[in-house]
Parts: structure tokens; sequence; C-alpha cells
């Protein structure tokens, strides 16, 4: 298992030598390639919460007296997420945690997921309220792709279950009167987003995870977007934090998968890459603010004459009718 977590998170033989950069221990754990720190794990963790600080203040992601539901796949990196906020929100009297669940309808693997949810935010104290697509929509994403709908349709089941999942995420918010959704994408994954955009052709391209208001909307905010995604996943090592020992059965069929593992074996070879890309992208990106209106199905903010949830509940339910 260690040797397993050195390779994904970067924690390689040059650990074991030298001392902690920061405290001088002798018991590093953890070697920052692309920045030459050597850490301990008391340091490392420090590290994790500090920088989530600091990108929060960065950025003015949350407020001191936001309601901040934090949505919990029951994956390492939103479990981490829910452990490092409590941990900050302990400073802030006025503000208030509570996780937010969705059940896509994944038997086995969402199953799974939601044990290590509720098990965790229960072990943290904190109040977590679970929503499923069936309930929304009438529907399993697995019945959905069962039936055929989505072939008919052209599309992958990542690309609607991302859809409905953001939809389903707005609404558990509004539930538990969160004024702003965290959610536990890092570093890799928006840098991942802005390719992912640009190869689609994208030109309306906005920040990913900053805190944007408007008119009906419950703004959603990244902590981790200044935190690569290994860094993570020794965070979660070190604090015990459960992994899934199941995969996504539709995940080798996202679009997102081969600029995936072309970013970690990039940043493998150049460390630091993922940094430099996202203040470039950034800088590049212009956005243009599109006005919104309520979608006459829903009520739901968008900038299309129906929102693309109720675009694509409507036409699965459609398929699956016939």
């Amino acid at each position: 298992m260690e040797q397993v977590l050195a390779l994904r998170t970067g924690a390689s033989l040059e650990a074991s030598t030298g001392s902690c950069t920061f405290c001088g221990s002798e018991r590093v754990v953890y070697f920052r390639r692309y920045s030459g720190e050597r850490l301990c794990a008391r340091c490392f963790n420090r590290s994790m919460v500090d920088r989530v600080r600091r990108t929060i203040s960065k950025y003015n992601l949350l407020r001191p007296w936001d309601r901040i539901a934090v949505a919990v796949s029951g994956g390492k990196d939103s479990l981490s997420l829910l452990k490092i906020l409590s941990e900050i929100e302990r400073d802030y009297p006025r503000a208030s945690l509570v996780a937010i669940t969705i059940d896509e309808g994944i038997p086995v693997y969402r199953e799974e997921a939601i044990r290590h949810a509720e098990t965790y935010a229960e072990k943290l104290g904190i109040e977590l309220r679970r929503l499923s697509f069936k309930e929304l929509y009438g529907f399993t994403l697995t019945e959905a792709v069962e039936s055929g709908a989505m072939e008919k349709m052209g599309l992958k089941p990542c690309t609607v279950c991302g859809v409905l999942r953001r939809k389903a995420i707005t609404l558990a918010a509004r539930r538990v009167g969160a004024t702003v959704v965290a959610t536990a994408h890092t570093l890799d994954d928006i840098v991942q987003t802005y390719l992912l955009n640009v190869f689609r052709g994208d030109a309306s391209m906005a920040p990913v995870g900053l805190r944007r208001e408007g008119e009906g909307v419950v703004p959603r905010v990244a902590p981790f977007r200044l935190t690569p995604e290994r860094e993570v996943v020794f965070y979660a090592y070190l604090n015990k934090i459960p992994f899934q020992a199941e995969a996504c059965p539709y995940a080798s069929q996202a679009m997102r998968d081969p600029i995936r593992r072309f970013l970690t074996s990039y940043e493998e070879t150049y460390p630091g890459a993922l940094y430099a890309a996202l203040n470039t992208l950034e800088k590049l990106i212009q956005a243009k603010p599109q006005p919104q209106h309520p979608c006459p199905t829903c009520g739901e903010p968008t900038t299309r004459p129906i929102c693309r949830a109720c675009e694509i509940e409507e036409a699965i339910k459609r398929h699956m009718r016939r």
C-alpha cells in the first residue's frame, strides 16, 4: 500500500532523506518536487489546512457568516475537504457547515460511497443530507443507461450524470439553506476542465471554482483549486480517511479521462506544470457574463431557453417511455 501511495502522491524515496523543511524533524514523509520542500506528517497536514485558508482568502471564496454546503461524494477528495473545512470553520462561529450527498443510483459504487460519507460525517459531528436522482428525476442513472436512452441521444453517462448531479447539488443546497456550495475539485480537476472546454470549442469559458453571485444562484467554490490531487490523496492516507474500493463503471467513458491521464503524466515529468497551466489559462480567459433567466420548467437560472438539466431529463423520460 505504501509503495502504491508513493507512486500516486510523489511521496518518493527522496522523502526519506534530509529533515522537515519547517520543523527540522527527521521523520519526513513527503517530498514536494515542485517546491523542494520535505515535510513530516504534522507539517504536511498543517500545510494542507493553511493552503486552503490562503486559497479561500486569495479568491474571497467564503464569508464569515456563510452556511456552507460541502458536496460530499464519499470519495477521498470530498471527505478530505469536509475534514479541513470543519477545522477552519471552528474559527468562525457565525458560519455553519452541512454535508450534502447525491445518490445517482449506481449499484455497489454509490452505495459504498454513501456509507463512507455517512460514517465520516457522523465521526466529524456534521449533519449530512442525502438526495437521489430517483427522487428528483424519477429514474436512476443506471436505469437511464440500461434503457438505451443515452445511446439514442448520443450522450455519454458521465455527461448526463454531470449535468443532473450539478442541478441536484444546487437543489440540495437550497433545501438546507446554504449560501454557498464547496466542492472538492482539485488543481488537476480545474486544469482538466479548462482543457476539456478548449477541446469542446467552448468560447464562453468562465473561471472554475470561484465565487460568482447572481440572482437565484447558489455560488460554488473550490477550496482545493490550488491543491494537487496527489497531495489530497496523501492527506487522506495520513488521516485514515476511507478510500473507495469500487470504481464507477462509467468512468472510463468520460471525455476528460484521456486529458486526466496526459496531465498526470506531464506533471510527473515536469513538476509544477499544473500551476503554470492554471496561471496561464486564467490569464487568457475573458469571461463574458451571459444574461440569465429562470428556466420555464424548474425555475433555476439558465442562459438557455430551457436549462440543460431539464432538457436532458425530459429527453431521457421520453426515450424511456417508448
